[in-house]
């Protein structure tokens, strides 16, 4: 397939630079490769949040989808869960090299587990991070409470939640 557009879901080097966004997000807290990519999948599409079945406590970011709105690509684009599963190759490089080069934890990273490993990001790096979750401190709590506030499996789980992944035959 030609394509004639830029697209960042599908460019593994600006996956990294979200995946690194989400680590700062999360801190030293391991989250399943999975999770990991379904919070990546909102962090690019976040007019898509309106979809997620979330708890009455988290009903309030559901504004986020009508806020980012105006912000979608031009473009038709499949529907989330042909998008997402299209994103996959690209995330899992993404996080192959951020594992090769030990910004995440690559014994953990084998066991499908994402957790920093608190080495030093490049300092001007690090301030374009931070800046990119300051000036979009909504969604990062968002996505913050996505990755450690709900769990990826069962009948409620994040796969259930967002119909991105199947769940039906997940171990309870």
């Amino acid at each position: 397939m030609i394509q004639l557009t830029y697209e960042p879901a599908f460019d593994p080097f600006h996956g990294i630079f979200r995946f690194l966004r989400l680590c700062l997000l999360i801190g030293d807290r391991p989250i399943h490769r999975d999770q990991a990519r379904i919070v990546d999948f909102f962090q690019l599409f976040p007019y898509r949040i309106g979809a997620i079945r979330l708890t009455t406590a988290h009903r309030r970011f559901r504004q986020l989808a009508l806020e980012y709105a105006i912000r979608r690509r031009y473009g038709e684009q499949p529907d989330d869960r042909l998008l997402f599963n299209r994103m996959e190759p690209m995330q899992i490089a993404a996080l192959d090299t951020l594992a090769a080069n030990g910004l995440i934890d690559p014994e953990r990273w084998k066991l499908s587990e994402v957790v920093g490993t608190g080495r030093a990001i490049p300092p001007p790096l690090y301030s374009r991070l931070e800046e990119a979750n300051a000036e979009e401190h909504e969604l990062a709590e968002f996505l913050r409470v996505l990755a450690t506030e709900y769990n990826l499996t069962g009948p409620n789980g994040l796969k259930d939640r967002t119909g991105l992944m199947e769940h039906r035959q997940d171990a309870l």
